[in-house]
């Protein structure tokens, strides 16, 4: 069968109608067309040295035909485009005054119908195509409309193809129509309207596919209804339709997202047992599901697993703060450094791979390692984040090392790293632990302006996990417990004053 070539372009009244894969799985216009190269059809049966001058002829000649078919027929589809581009025009009409239309004249109108929103009208074209030749009434024809319908959210209108095709032609729909329109039903949310039609076909000896079930199962997870799910499989089996790996990969992933960490794992197993290949997001999402856990040995063996599969896996922020978070509990300060050294070769100088390996050597309160850590940042010409500065704020302020401390303070200054909340938090804490220094941070951050700014939180939330809060941190939750007011730095630190002459 024949389609436009998508590179051609056909103006109508000043719009621009582009023929593309809308034409669904046609074939090739050159499909019917006889080699335009002689030489390639000449030369299995003759050799170069019998080519004659009349070979060359005729060849010349057979291009020419071919060319001028070609030209017609284009020649036919733009004038038949501009009939359908006029106002209010009926395609039925323009089809009984043209007597017929060949397969490519009518896929091509599906195509212009389908690009201008009116594919509602499709199934009438079709009808009226079709009842001009009974070879056109096919089940490979349906299965091309309903799937057209279906991708242009008319799922109603594909029952109705659907149901001529059983009531008035005859014939059985294919499996390919049913799971077409079960997809349009769940995608559309009308998910008991899929079933309907998932138990008419297997009634009708129809065998769906697995990724029928699939879509059902998704359905179910999507409103928490994982029994369902698990029934979905024993009626794909008792159907004859087995789990595939791709049911498996599913169900693993929508248990753990849900926390059901032993129908997860008996999920697993399953699919081991079977040698069945696990997918890299169903991996992750294992992963995700022990990080919140807290489940730190049957974390470390999926990330271990997770860390080794290729093409690589690049995990998301968030997760990645769910395993460090776990280590970090568990005292487990060194396994931060790893994480970050693996991402840096995956992801390249992100914040969270700076973050993980300073939080490293903060925790062991390792001075050296906080050091070498920030001359490798300015030997890779790293900047420096707030995350980062309060990071070695919260390990100096540990260790009461007053000197580092102020160091950090002024290193931000020279190296514009504007402060933040957990920063506010941190140096009036210090202060309240009685830190000396040569002079009062707090009152000069007031002096350049910064306390009349609206207070931002920009640290890394691992940052707070592995150092707490802080008393200052502590007191503004509780002073701002709705969350509703938007407060500069210089009310905060006044409301924590007040809070704490009352206590």
């Amino acid at each position: 069968m024949e389609i436009l070539h998508p590179s051609i372009a056909i103006t109508i009244n000043h719009k621009t109608f582009l023929c593309n894969k809308t034409l669904l799985s046609s074939k090739p216009l050159t499909k019917n067309l006889k080699p335009t190269n002689p030489q390639i059809s000449i030369s299995s049966k003759h050799p170069p040295s019998t080519h004659s001058p009349h070979h060359k002829t005729n060849s010349n000649k057979q291009n020419t035909v071919q060319f001028n078919d070609l030209h017609r027929n284009w020649n036919l589809k733009r004038i038949l485009f501009e009939k359908l581009n006029h106002k209010d025009s009926d395609p039925v009409q323009i089809l009984e005054e043209d007597g017929d239309w060949t397969k490519e004249l009518f896929w091509a109108v599906v195509g212009f119908l389908n690009q201008t929103s009116r594919s509602n009208q499709i199934l009438r074209v079709f009808d009226e195509w079709s009842s001009r030749d009974e070879s056109r009434v096919s089940v490979f024809n349906y299965e091309r409309i309903v799937r057209l319908l279906v991708e242009e959210g008319l799922v109603e209108v594909a029952v109705l193809a659907m149901n001529e095709m059983k009531e008035i032609k005859g014939m059985q729909p294919s499996s390919e129509i049913y799971h077409s329109i079960i997809y349009g039903f769940v995608k559309n949310g009308r998910f008991e309207d899929a079933l309907v039609h998932l138990q008419v076909m297997e009634d009708n000896e129809v065998k769906p596919h697995a990724s029928v079930y699939n879509m059902v199962i998704k359905f179910y997870a999507k409103d928490g209804l994982y029994d369902e799910m698990a029934k979905c499989v024993k009626r794909m089996e008792s159907n004859g339709c087995y789990p595939d790996q791709s049911t498996y990969n599913l169900l693993i992933r929508e248990f753990s997202r849900a926390g059901l960490i032993k129908r997860m794992e008996r999920t697993y197993r399953i699919i081991i047992s079977k040698r069945m290949d696990l997918e890299a997001s169903t991996m992750v999402s294992m992963l995700n599901a022990y990080a919140s856990f807290g489940d730190l040995e049957k974390m470390e063996k999926v990330y271990r697993t997770v860390m080794r599969i290729k093409p690589r896996v690049c995990l998301k922020d968030n997760l990645v703060r769910k395993v460090a978070a776990v280590y970090v509990e568990n005292y487990m300060f060194s396994k931060l450094d790893d994480m970050g050294i693996k991402l840096y070769s995956r992801s390249g100088n992100t914040n969270i791979v700076w973050c993980l390996r300073m939080l490293s050597h903060a925790c062991l309160l390792s001075r050296m390692g906080m050091e070498s850590i920030v001359r490798e940042m300015d030997y890779k010409k790293v900047k420096w984040s707030v995350t980062i500065a309060n990071t070695m704020l919260c390990a100096y302020a540990k260790m009461n090392d007053v000197r580092r401390f102020k160091d950090v303070i002024l290193e931000m200054e020279s190296r514009n790293v504007k402060p933040d909340i957990v920063t506010c938090g941190i140096v009036y804490d210090a202060h309240g632990l009685g830190f000396g220094f040569g002079f009062d941070e707090l009152d000069y951050w007031r002096k350049i302006g910064f306390f009349g700014d609206v207070v931002e939180l920009r640290t890394d939330p691992l940052v707070l996990i592995a150092f707490g809060k802080g008393d200052f941190l502590r007191i503004v939750e509780e002073v701002d417990h709705t969350k509703s007011q938007v407060w500069s730095y210089e009310h905060l630190i006044d409301l924590v004053k007040q809070h704490q002459q009352c206590i």
